[in-house]
């Protein structure tokens, strides 16, 4: 079958970005140090990846814009079917389970990381819990979602992660001749410059670094201070 391309390398160079940057936070969430400034400032990274990641849905390679994932039910509900029967119809782009998970995955990793940088920059002690327990789902579907790579391409022999690489999937010819060209790359480039730029403006303005440096000390102050519960007999 011919190989075309899917994938343009603004989502490409996204997702590894994002594999790149959640697995920092993984290894490095602690409550002060050198770790904690690790995990605050990739999870920063991560919310710029993920309103990058936003707005390219809107405008960007057809088959990276939202509005063209397969994800209504009836559509996923044919597709289980077909994986049940071991023939799963064909998908250029994100097949209808992969649509739900794209989107699935993206909200928790935004709630997370949005929790853990008002957490830090706000002060807010109570989010601590809240974020913990997002980032132990992120973990679950990041699992989830290796499976399912694999799982897909055992199904039906696409090698996804080939195809996350260099952006390209072998194809039927009647699919490979309705594939539409990819989006232009100054038009990523325009949108990632926007991104860094309102990123950095608020990073400065809420003074992020600085949060960063003390919320480890904050967080252990509090702990000390926490009130404890006296029983009388």
């Amino acid at each position: 079958m011919p190989e075309v391309p899917v994938w343009d390398i603004a989502t490409r160079l996204f997702h590894w970005l994002l594999v790149l940057f959640v697995t920092v936070c993984l290894f490095t969430g602690e409550d002060e140090g050198l770790l904690l400034a690790i995990h605050a400032y990739a999870g920063f990274v991560v919310l710029m990846l993920l309103l990058f990641r936003t707005g390219w849905g809107v405008i960007g390679s057809p088959h990276s814009r939202f509005s063209t994932f397969p994800y209504d039910r009836h559509t996923v509900w044919r597709y289980v079917l077909s994986l049940l029967r071991f023939k799963p119809e064909p998908y250029v782009g994100h097949n209808p389970l992969g649509s739900w998970m794209v989107i699935l995955m993206m909200v928790v990793l935004a709630l997370t990381a949005l929790s853990g940088v008002l957490m830090i920059s706000s002060g807010m002690l109570w989010l601590e819990d809240i974020h913990e327990s997002l980032g132990v789902l992120m973990q679950v579907l990041v699992c989830v979602h290796i499976v399912g790579v694999f799982l897909d391409q055992f199904l039906t022999g696409d090698n996804l992660i080939r195809a996350m690489v260099n952006g390209r999937k072998p194809l039927p010819e009647n699919l490979a001749a309705k594939v539409p060209p990819l989006a232009s790359v100054w038009k990523a480039g325009a949108l990632a410059v926007l991104v860094v730029v309102a990123s950095f403006l608020l990073f400065q303005k809420i003074d992020y670094a600085a949060k960063v440096s003390t919320y480890g000390s904050q967080e252990e102050h509090s702990t000390i201070n926490r009130p404890t519960t006296t029983h009388h007999d």
